[in-house]
């Protein structure tokens, strides 16, 4: 009878021990299947989202080729396109016309020059185009270039208030005429930076943006060009005004400038700014209001407006000549020019409408264009040697000297 007792009790204990055993090989058993689960779906989940990141990266960087304004939380993205100078294709001069443009007689007055297809990559006009030369107030596109790269890195802001300096306020040339008094948001000195070429206006950027120093800021530029392979390019100051002596102007060639200014025309409100006819400067009615006016004349509603010019930037100093960077955008074709050493600025905008409409009528077949220049050059030279037997017989006729 006990046996039978101590059988049940050991019978019991057993079942008793299986059934704890079932019950936590159940719990752990189903537990299982939803931790696989769960590291299934998150290495699922990991590689959506990875996909997705591409996906937005693509993105981006398609939005940045064309043209579209990035978002802040973009510009980390998208800058580092802009930062590798082999973004561009490098662009084709097989088709270029070189020196003197046959039938556009004001070619001669520029010391250097260059006229490109952007879209195709091919240079139609180039003349001293890797030669170095005085840019004058062109320097201020490297300069808003800079300033605009801080306002996407989160530095500053449009609205980032600037006091006037006394180093500032003392520059002269162009200038918007700023007073210590005064307190300016980041974008109303760049819009006087644009529009008026205002010196003092682009000191006190880069005084700002340099911590205080200005120098600090061109030391960016120079820094900032040879990172956009910009080889030939020195800059002295962010205006342009020229240095105590030649060796102290700022200088670039067409090329570079060329190179800069692709860049620049990736920001949207960079061209906003510079294809703008005019804007207020300080509040209408208060001491000092100036109402701004484009130096480019070549825009619609200016002087010497040509089609589609959308900017860039002017500039004059004496060892400069009347020189500006130009582009243009034409039933969807984008050129840019560049010209230096013009005696006035009514002979240099006359020659870059002309170089405009010049470009895009060869722009279609440029080696056929380039084929028919060639032939013109030839006949060049012989119209030249009766012009001058013409006249040196006028002068044996004459008596004159």
């Amino acid at each position: 009878m006990k046996f039978r007792y101590i059988l049940l009790i050991v019978l019991i204990i057993i079942a008793l021990h299986l059934a704890v055993v079932w019950f936590f090989m159940r719990g752990t058993g189903s537990g299982s299947p939803e931790t696989s689960s769960g590291t299934e779906q998150s290495i699922a989940e990991a590689i959506a989202a990875a996909k997705a990141n591409a996906s937005l990266k693509n993105t981006l960087r398609k939005k940045s080729a064309s043209g579209n304004q990035p978002q802040s939380a973009a510009s980390a993205e998208t800058q580092p396109l802009r930062s590798n100078p082999g973004i561009h294709t490098p662009y084709d001069y097989q088709y270029a016309v070189r020196g003197n443009i046959p039938g556009l007689p004001s070619s001669r007055n520029a010391t250097s020059g260059i006229l490109v297809d952007a879209d195709k990559r091919i240079v139609l006009w180039a003349k001293n185009p890797d030669r170095s030369f005085p840019i004058a107030s062109m320097t201020k596109v490297m300069t808003l270039f800079l300033a605009y790269e801080d306002i996407e890195a989160g530095k500053v802001t449009l609205d980032t208030p600037i006091r006037v300096t006394n180093a500032a306020a003392k520059i002269g040339g162009s200038q918007v005429w700023l007073d210590p008094r005064e307190t300016f948001p980041l974008q109303e000195l760049l819009m006087a930076v644009s529009l008026k070429s205002a010196n003092d206006a682009a000191y006190l950027v880069a005084e700002y943006l340099g911590g205080g120093d200005a120098s600090v800021f061109v030391a960016r530029m120079n820094q900032r060009a040879r990172e956009l392979g910009m080889t030939r390019t020195r800059y002295y100051n962010p205006h342009g005004l020229p240095g105590a002596t030649k060796r102290t102007d700022n200088v670039s060639s067409p090329a570079d400038m060329v190179t800069l200014a692709e860049y620049f025309m990736e920001h949207p409100l960079l061209m906003e700014w510079v294809s703008a006819r005019r804007a207020g400067f300080r509040k209408p009615g208060t001491k000092g209001y100036l109402q701004l006016m484009n130096h480019n004349n070549l825009l619609p509603g200016g002087k010497y407006a040509s089609p589609g010019v959308d900017g860039i930037k002017t500039g004059f100093i004496a060892r400069a000549g009347y020189c500006v960077t130009v582009t243009c955008l034409r039933n969807g074709k984008r050129m840019i020019a560049m010209v230096t050493g013009f005696p006035t600025a009514r002979e240099r905008d006359l020659f870059l409408r002309k170089l405009l409409n010049w470009g895009y009528s060869r722009a279609d077949d440029p080696a056929a264009a380039l084929a028919e220049t060639r032939v013109q050059e030839t006949k060049a030279p012989v119209s030249a040697k009766r012009k001058t037997s013409v006249k040196n017989s006028s002068k044996k006729k004459t008596g004159a000297r």
